[in-house]
């Protein structure tokens, strides 16, 4: 396999986006990723890799989780194939109640910028259970940064003309800056209360 790969890339690299490109159309996103990094195509690695975070974002889980938790060193192939297996794997250890490692990489994941902004409010989102946790999750320096990207996002959104704002969208604003705010003032306490000691 790997000597057919090296003495015929560009027909096999072929084969692969053909492939890949075929499963997209059939709605197999699992296969179109294998095939896609198979042929090492970054680009249309990316486009499948928007695909699985639509898809979850409309269904609330992902499909073909053996593929993803076991990207490998593929997962470098593209930033969002990158940002895919990370975001799962905070899935993963939120799953596993290691709430203080899937804190961590849930921030890094938006203060590193791999998350693509359209997906931040989504990041924010998922942090509103950790944040309402009744032991303090995210330090006060962290809480500051997660403040930030909400209004980052806050900034990013274009200012919209009607008046009927999205009732949803507002509602999960105030109960990401009240949460915010709470942990903060938890946290400020117990880091205060732990330097007293």
């Amino acid at each position: 396999s790997t000597w057919v790969l090296a003495s015929f890339p560009i027909p096999v690299r072929s084969i692969c986006k053909i492939m890949s490109m075929k499963a997209v159309r059939n709605n197999r996103l699992g296969s179109a990723l294998s095939w896609s990094i198979r042929a090492k195509d970054a680009a249309f690695a990316t486009l499948i890799s928007d695909r699985f975070l639509r898809e979850y974002c409309e269904r609330g889980t992902f499909s073909d989780l053996d593929l993803i938790d076991n990207l490998g060193p593929s997962i470098l192939l593209s930033d969002r194939l990158t940002f895919l297996g990370k975001y799962r794997e905070f899935h993963r250890k939120y799953g596993e109640k290691k709430f203080f490692a899937a804190a961590k990489l849930l921030l890094m994941l938006m203060t590193a910028r791999i998350a693509p902004c359209s997906f931040w409010m989504t990041l924010l989102t998922d942090a509103l259970p950790l944040l309402e946790h009744k032991e303090v999750i995210f330090s006060a320096d962290q809480t500051y940064e997660l403040m930030k990207c909400l209004e980052d996002v806050m900034a990013a959104e274009p200012k919209k003309e009607n008046l009927q704002d999205d009732d949803a969208e507002i509602m999960k604003v105030e109960m990401l800056r009240l949460a915010l705010a709470r942990n903060l003032a938890r946290a400020i306490i117990k880091e205060g209360t732990l330097d007293e000691l």
